[in-house]
Formats: structure tokens, sequence, C-alpha cells
């Protein structure tokens, strides 16, 4: 145990996954890429987007946003636009993205921080102490 980060979503997928296949364990790999696009998808409390979104610029369409969009026949048309528009495009939607993420992100850890001094205590140790 070594990296906090990876521990933890490695404790949510393995919870996932106990839930979706309780009934067929044997099973379990059949779960995973759903699961992982779940996630992947999802937009994370501390920067308010989804992965995918800050990985490709645009938001994803699922499965559930397809379906949606079946029954309300509110189709989204893709606008035409050159390659070239579209990279360009991409590039601002890309940079805007990642500025507001990394505000929600700095904003987050303010809220981190200021949780866990509340019960912070310092500590000082003098030389030759054992620890």
């Amino acid at each position: 145990m070594c990296n906090g980060l990876v521990e933890r979503f490695n404790a949510t997928l393995k919870t996932c996954l106990h839930r979706l296949c309780s009934e067929q364990p044997r099973q379990w790999h059949r779960y995973i890429n759903p699961l992982l696009f779940a996630y992947r998808e999802v937009p994370q409390e501390s920067t308010h987007f989804a992965p995918l979104e800050l990985l490709y610029g645009r938001t994803v369409r699922g499965p559930m946003h397809i379906l949606r969009e079946l029954w309300t026949k509110d189709i989204e048309e893709p606008e035409a636009k050159s390659s070239n528009e579209y990279v360009l495009n991409l590039r601002e939607r890309l940079d805007d993205t990642l500025k507001i993420a990394r505000e929600e992100l700095e904003k987050a850890q303010g809220r981190q921080k200021h949780y866990y001094d509340r019960t912070a205590k310092s500590r000082n140790f003098s030389v030759g102490e054992k620890v």
C-alpha cells in the first residue's frame, strides 16, 4: 500500500464488482469494461467533470444518454465542421475545461485540508526519541 489514490479506486471497483456479480461470481470479468466506462463517465466530486470529458474534451454519450434521446426524440445532430475547425474547437474546449477542473480541484483540496486540520494535532519530536 503506497498509492492511496489507486488503493481507493481498487476498493471502489471491488465493491461494485461484488454487487454486480453476486449471483454469478465466476463471471466477474464480464463486468469490468462496463463498470470502468460507468466510473469514467460520472463527474468526480473534486473536479465536477467526468474523467472521459477531461480526456476527450466533450461529454460522453453513454447508453443511458442514448436511450433518453430515443425516448424523448431529442437526438443531437453533430454540427458539420472542417477538420481544422474541429481541432481548434476541441483544443479551446479542453483548455477551458482543464482550467475549470484545476480551479475546482484546488477548492476541493482546500476543503479537504480544512476538514483534516480540524482534528490534526501538531507533534514535536526530539533527537534520539523513538517514534
